[in-house]
């Protein structure tokens, strides 16, 4: 008798789980032009929390030589500017939207270690924009990126190699 009451509370809870769980999917907004709902914010601060996770104490082989800069320099922005921009804010309110927004590589609060940041842009984040770099670039030309990209933290970036002209710009 124990135990039917207790399959059948176990049942009651994941039916009331199951409703909630259509029903906030039914009531989410999905649409890519607008704010993200609740559990869509949710869910990407929870994965990109764990992609924080991995490799944080890896540090970038590859020295900050002008020659290493200026291939990262290439790379970022032949592969990352379309999304991240030449300065590295991410996505600007005239630009292409994505949600979760596309993050800003140089604020503060980006506080990303080498190896997070060498992690992500190989593997990329599942359910995001943020696509895997494994095929497309090697790691040394991986940890050259970051270079590049801790050089945008540094001082504004200088104008564009030629590489690309394309994608969104901040202000």
């Amino acid at each position: 008798m124990k135990k039917k009451v207790y399959a059948g509370i176990a049942l009651a809870l994941i039916a009331v789980v199951f409703v909630f769980a259509i029903g906030s999917f039914l009531r989410e907004n999905w649409a890519a032009n607008q704010p993200p709902g609740p559990i869509e914010g949710l869910v990407a601060r929870w994965l990109r929390s764990l992609a924080r996770q991995s490799q944080p104490d890896v540090k970038n082989p590859v020295p900050p030589t002008p020659e290493n800069l200026e291939e990262g320099r290439t790379h970022y922005e032949k592969q990352c500017v379309f999304c991240h921009g030449t300065d590295g804010k991410g996505q600007t309110p005239d630009g292409i939207q994505f949600y979760p927004p596309v993050p800003s590589l140089v604020e503060p609060n980006a506080e990303l270690t080498d190896g997070q940041i060498h992690f992500i842009v190989i593997h990329g984040i599942r359910y995001t924009a943020m696509p895997s770099f494994e095929k497309v670039l090697t790691p040394e030309e991986i940890w050259k990126v970051v270079l590049w990209v801790r050089r945008l933290a540094q001082a504004p970036p200088p104008e564009p190699s030629g590489a690309s002209e394309a994608g969104p710009r901040s202000p």
